[in-house]
């Protein structure tokens, strides 16, 4: 007690830590503040949607002290990615904001494949194939016609058009717009009558000359499906 009493004592103490301050802990708090990594950042502004190239991307160095955690270093891991997000110039990139695609596997080869998404609305159950038809079937769409374009009376007739043959369902719903597998698959494990596996609508992947034909046969006539082969569609994420 007598020697914490020394002021001699004291005050040698106070220089021994500070010293040990200023020697040991301030020069490596320093070097990393002071200490600088390379980082990639995007050279122009990016919309969503964009597949990244190298020449968007820009090297920079800048001090690691206080840099974001999971900063994307890597051009491997983004070439060739989408930008999930628009991306200002200068932003860094982060996981969140790139990916393989830039909703689904299945939309970006159909933007790519420069084709279209209609929906057309099945007027019968029989129409639409009653609950059978999945996403991924092949099927001929078939056009009931009660009259003429001309609006003369005429036998009934059904129209095969070459354009919309072979056709590959996107996907199927009822009448609340609930895709009818789910509600197939509820129905089987359930057995609740509440389930709804009819189709009401269905969503095909058409050309654009596809679509101007579908639109104009249902406002023209009534449409009928016609199965012909069973087909898998998966949306990867």
């Amino acid at each position: 007690m007598k020697l914490l009493k020394n002021r001699i004592f004291l005050s040698a103490l106070c220089l021994i830590l500070a010293a040990a301050v200023s020697f040991l802990l301030l020069p490596r708090f320093y070097a990393e503040k002071s200490a600088t990594v390379t980082v990639l950042r995007a050279a122009e502004d990016i919309p969503a949607g964009t597949e990244l190239t190298e020449n968007q991307l820009v090297s920079v160095e800048v001090g690691s002290y206080g840099l974001p955690e999971g900063v994307i270093n890597d051009k491997a891991q983004l070439i060739g990615k989408v930008a999930q997000t628009a991306v200002a110039k200068g932003d860094y990139f982060f996981p969140q904001k790139v990916g393989d695609y830039l909703a689904d596997a299945l939309l970006d080869r159909i933007v790519k494949n420069n084709q279209r998404l209609v929906t057309v609305s099945v007027p019968s159950i029989a129409a639409g194939l009653s609950s059978h038809l999945l996403a991924g079937d092949v099927v001929t769409v078939a056009v009931f016609l009660e009259s003429t374009a001309d609006g003369q009376d005429s036998s009934p007739q059904v129209i095969l058009y070459p354009e919309l043959k072979s056709l590959t369902v996107y996907s199927v719903e009822n009448a609340k717009t609930q895709d009818t597998a789910e509600m197939r698959e509820q129905l089987e494990e359930s057995q609740s009558g509440s389930s709804d596996p009819v189709a009401k609508a269905v969503t095909l992947i058409v050309t654009e000359a596809q679509a101007e034909r579908l639109i104009e046969a249902e406002y023209t006539g009534k449409l009928h499906l016609i199965f012909e082969e069973r087909g898998v569609i998966v949306h990867e994420q």
